[in-house]
């Protein structure tokens, strides 16, 4: 039987990814006290061929608006793109949801066919890995079109990381983000990005 070295790579990373969201979830499961030896997730790049998305979504319940931010890095740890979107969504739910509806799009649009979508909202990735029912009915709809766009590319992969392996998108997703919305960087990240992804310890162009 022939090994496609691709799927291999593919199913390693996608091991990788659950072994560190099933780390990191423990470590906030047992509740960080502050002491020493409490460790920080931390973003970690995908292996090779993979570019990895990861998604974040602001919202308030008062407006039931918000903001999406995306952020797109290579296996050498490097920016590839970037983005900001205004939403509007019924729950919070749904807002992570349209996140990485978005998330997926961008990936289409830069033509990337190995892809990890990255986000912080467990009960979104739990519903992409297993089953759509298991989440929240507003979010099931925007969920659907989030797998039926994975689809499109060779290799999709979701992947759960807590908020503090998450910053750069939790960043760009916030109300207080002063750049645009509707708009998208490629190569070259705004300003105002340039200190949260040298926190990531990313190569960064100035």
């Amino acid at each position: 039987m022939s090994v496609n070295p691709l799927k291999v790579l593919a199913d390693v990373s996608a091991a990788m990814s659950s072994f560190f969201g099933a780390k990191a979830m423990a470590g906030v499961r047992g509740g960080g006290d502050g002491r020493r030896g409490t460790q920080v997730a931390r973003w970690c790049s995908p292996a090779s061929p993979f570019v990895k998305i990861n998604v974040d979504a602001s919202w308030s319940k008062a407006s039931k608006m918000g903001f999406v931010g995306l952020i797109a890095r290579d296996m050498e740890r490097k920016f590839v793109a970037a983005a900001r979107y205004a939403i509007s969504a019924p729950s919070a739910a749904a807002a992570e949801a349209y996140a990485l509806l978005h998330g997926c799009q961008l990936g289409e649009e830069l033509g990337v066919r190995y892809v990890i979508l990255e986000s912080d909202s467990l009960e979104a990735i739990n519903c992409l890995s297993s089953s759509l029912s298991r989440g929240s009915w507003e979010a099931f709809l925007v969920l659907a079109r989030v797998k039926q766009l994975g689809g499109k590319f060779l290799v999709c992969r979701w992947s759960w990381v807590p908020r503090s392996a998450n910053g750069v998108a939790h960043k760009i997703a916030s109300g207080g983000f002063t750049e645009m919305s509707d708009v998208v960087w490629v190569v070259r990240p705004p300003s105002s990005l340039v200190f949260v992804l040298n926190n990531d310890g990313l190569p960064c162009p100035h």
